[in-house]
């Protein structure tokens, strides 16, 4: 709580302000990751003597890449005296997106701080923790009495929800179990989400209503939140996050742009020399995890692509993420040359009745498979999804493919129609 109370008045302090108090914070984490991780001694001591303003700190160090991270484990983590009473686990991203990335963590800074933005996010989006959440997803375990825990359960009475395990599960199935116990918050990845306001319009479902849909884990475009208020008559609450920092950004409790949670994790965009982006200009993430002394984390390249905005009218001075683009790796160059950001979209596919699921994978730049989900196969739906991914990609990708009983999404709240992938494919 009293992190959360700390934050809490960070979010309004001026800019100048905030950036004294994260350069002195960074200066912290430097001296610490200079003195205990090997990987850190060498290259902080590269960048020279220390500087005085955060962008001139952050700018003389080289960005952590996410194969250093993969190849680098034991020489960047820290090892000082205190370390075994820092409660430091170790853990990994899921591999969706590539080889995984170890990383360590201090449960000792991690867990209040991450319980503390949990408390910002639903005082900005005015949730109640006295009433029921539904969690579902390919992660959770199924229970039908799930009230919330820590940080909200300290504050007084708590709803009961619901956990709900959906892996190998029909969207009906999940539907009716989501309508069931009609929670006045759900909260899943948004390709599920949809999926669920889909189901609703085209079965004529008014039953699952929650007043708010909580998302995280992939990207929530506006055609999203468009079908999801059509289909459950809600309106969503994103956070971005990952698996390595814990919380990036949260939703604007105004706005559908981000204000990204600096005293936790500080967000650079750079272009393709490393310089700071502008506003309204797209570039890649480099994440500074602000308290990762078990492993530092600075200046990590994520492997996002993103935009900053404007400063925003709501009162909250916490700088402001306008548009989340995706994966750096949906940045392809095409066999013939040319560029182009690839994106799938439900609306490409919706009107294929046949077609219940899908997930296109492009393996070096050079052949997709179509993961299909039918209900009926043939010929047409082939040349139909094949006609619509090479249009979508703005080439003519040889596409393969294979009907499946279940879609391959992993066990992650990121489920993307899209990937692309370095794999030759299966």
């Amino acid at each position: 709580m009293n992190l959360y109370h700390q934050m809490r008045a960070f979010e309004r302090y001026p800019r100048e302000r905030q950036e004294a108090l994260l350069a002195a914070q960074l200066s912290h984490l430097c001296a610490h990751a200079q003195k205990y991780a090997p990987f850190w001694t060498e290259r902080l001591a590269k960048a020279g003597p220390g500087r005085k303003s955060l962008q001139e700190m952050l700018s003389a160090i080289a960005p952590l890449t996410r194969k250093e991270t993969q190849t680098e484990f034991e020489r960047l983590s820290a090892k000082f005296p205190e370390r075994a009473n820092a409660f430091v686990t170790e853990s990994s991203t899921s591999g969706s997106t590539g080889t995984p990335v170890r990383f360590e963590r201090s449960q000792l800074f991690y867990a209040p701080q991450y319980h503390a933005i949990a408390l910002i996010s639903t005082a900005w989006h005015n949730i109640d923790q006295r009433r029921p959440l539904g969690v579902i997803g390919n992660r959770c375990d199924t229970k039908d009495r799930a009230p919330l825990g820590p940080p909200f359960r300290w504050l007084g009475p708590v709803g009961v929800g619901f956990e709900y395990c959906t892996k190998g599960l029909e969207i009906d199935e999940i539907f009716e179990h989501c309508a069931s116990r009609k929670p006045a918050y759900l909260q899943c990845g948004p390709t599920q989400l949809m999926s669920l306001a889909r189901y609703a319009m085209q079965n004529n479902r008014k039953d699952l209503r929650p007043e708010a849909a909580l998302t995280l884990g992939s990207l929530v475009t506006e055609e999203i939140r468009d079908t999801v208020r059509e289909g459950l008559g809600t309106r969503i609450v994103d956070r971005y996050s990952c698996e390595e920092t814990g919380y990036i950004a949260l939703q604007c409790p105004k706005h559908h742009h981000f204000h990204v949670m600096s005293p936790v994790t500080h967000v650079e965009i750079v272009d393709e020399n490393g310089d700071p982006c502008p506003v309204g200009k797209p570039g890649r993430v480099l994440l500074t995890s602000m308290q990762s002394y078990a492993m530092p984390l600075i200046r990590y390249e994520i492997g996002d692509m993103a935009e900053w905005g404007e400063p925003c009218d709501c009162g909250i001075t916490l700088p402001v993420i306008s548009k989340l683009w995706g994966r750096t790796r949906h940045l392809i160059t095409t066999p013939d040359g040319r560029k182009t950001y690839a994106r799938i979209y439900a609306r490409d596919f919706e009107d294929l009745t046949n077609l219940l699921a899908y997930r296109f994978v492009l393996h070096q730049n050079e052949v997709v498979v179509a993961q299909l989900k039918v209900t009926e196969q043939s010929a047409e739906l082939d040349a139909a999804v094949i006609e619509r991914v090479q249009r979508a990609l703005s080439y003519p990708y040889p596409v393969r493919i294979r009907y499946v009983d279940e879609i391959d999404w992993g066990n992650s709240w990121k489920q993307e129609y899209f990937g692309v992938s370095d794999a030759p494919p299966d």
